[in-house]
């Protein structure tokens, strides 16, 4: 299990543990790029727990300051939802 509170992780880390911790702390603790927020953070298919679901773009501005709500606008209109996915929960469940 990767510690997000005392550790940065970079990108591809992160996404491989994306089922095993909360985005939440994903948000609080590390540095993300527009990107990851857009594809992982603000996408209803990595939200497994409650408070994920709860993220909101003000929680992405107050917790990643140099990420504006224009940039998330912007990328949001443009992505397309095939272009970086990781498995699915259950396919990465399965393997342990």
């Amino acid at each position: 299990m990767i510690d997000l509170f005392n550790e940065q992780y970079d990108r591809q880390t992160l996404k491989e543990n994306i089922y095993s911790v909360k985005l939440m702390d994903i948000v609080k603790t590390q540095m993300l790029d527009i990107t990851f927020i857009v594809r992982y953070i603000l996408n209803k298919t990595y939200q497994l727990h409650e408070d994920d679901k709860q993220i909101t773009i003000k929680d992405i501005i107050k917790y990643q300051p140099h990420i504006t709500e224009e940039m998330i606008y912007k990328y949001n209109l443009s992505y397309d939802s095939d272009e970086d996915s990781v498995e699915d929960f259950e396919s990465v469940s399965n393997r342990n």
